[in-house]
């Protein structure tokens, strides 16, 4: 396999990969692909996310493209915060890339940046849609996924900032997600959360 050929297999398999699944395509060993990829970082040509993990193409790689690579084989999206500044409904923008994913709660530093992984049941993993930049919460779940985390894991409202709906926004789907919340005590102070932050929202 030519060295062209390579770097088009590499870049086939999207723009992140796993040493182990580039070996497999190339059917070279662990050690040789980690060497190979290193070398492509120094001509400009793949990056290092973290250890096993590369962007390959010279473009820096997208955080939002990155998350859901970060929890496999767990699915996530890019919720919370994150997603509202992508909804433009925040003008903040936020630190770190924060995620909604099966897997466990965690901080995860990478050279691109820190992702917060918040932990979300089966029952309410859910309500993205995929984007240019891979999978992102919907504005209501963004929203019911702020309210949840803030209700379960700290047991009080979390401060939201002033919002700005966007057209279409629709207030009984973050109520639908609640409806979901085994806990009562937490579907109590979830909601609770969610009459906080519609009370500063705009249209």
């Amino acid at each position: 396999m030519t060295r062209l050929q390579t770097y088009t297999t590499l870049e086939e398999l999207g723009p992140v990969v796993r040493t182990g699944e580039a070996a497999a395509a190339l059917r070279r060993s662990v050690s040789s692909t980690s060497r190979m990829l290193r070398t492509l970082e120094e001509e400009g040509r793949a990056r290092q996310v973290r250890s096993g993990v590369w962007s390959v193409g010279p473009d820096s790689p997208d955080p939002f493209t990155i998350a859901p690579e970060l929890t496999r084989p767990h699915l996530a999206y890019v919720s919370f915060d994150s997603a509202l500044n992508f909804h433009g409904m925040i003008d903040q923008i936020p630190r770190e890339v924060s995620v909604a994913s099966l897997d466990r709660a965690r901080r995860i530093k990478t050279n691109i940046g820190t992702f917060a992984i918040h932990h979300l049941p089966p029952e309410l993993f859910g309500g993205w849609q995929e984007t240019r930049r891979g999978p992102v919460a919907r504005p209501e779940k963004a929203i019911f996924d702020i309210c949840y985390a803030s209700a379960a894991h700290r047991g009080r409202t979390r401060r939201i900032p002033e919002l700005e709906l966007p057209v279409g926004f629709d207030v009984h789907v973050i109520e639908a997600w609640a409806t979901r919340i085994e806990s009562p005590r937490v579907r109590t102070l979830t909601r609770r959360a969610i009459e906080y932050a519609m009370s500063r929202a705009a249209r």
